[in-house]
């Protein structure tokens, strides 16, 4: 399970990656929590991002999108 948390995301420092070395033709969807009281809420579907949720919303700015 942490190996799938890890391919959806992962945080250096102030930075949350988000789908680093997720297939882009998987479909996903997940709420994960990062450093400072973040919760980031995703979905890929059809290798298109159809959303993205970031609380507080002051950390959205710190989302690195790694979707190739």
């Amino acid at each position: 399970m942490i190996g799938l948390q890890e391919m959806l995301m992962q945080t250096v420092d102030d930075k949350i990656y988000l789908f680093p070395s997720w297939p882009k033709d998987w479909d996903v969807s997940f709420k994960l929590h990062a450093p400072y009281n973040t919760t980031v809420e995703a979905v890929l579907k059809s290798g298109k991002i159809s959303s993205i949720n970031v609380s507080p919303e002051s950390r959205k700015s710190d989302v690195v999108l790694m979707l190739k």
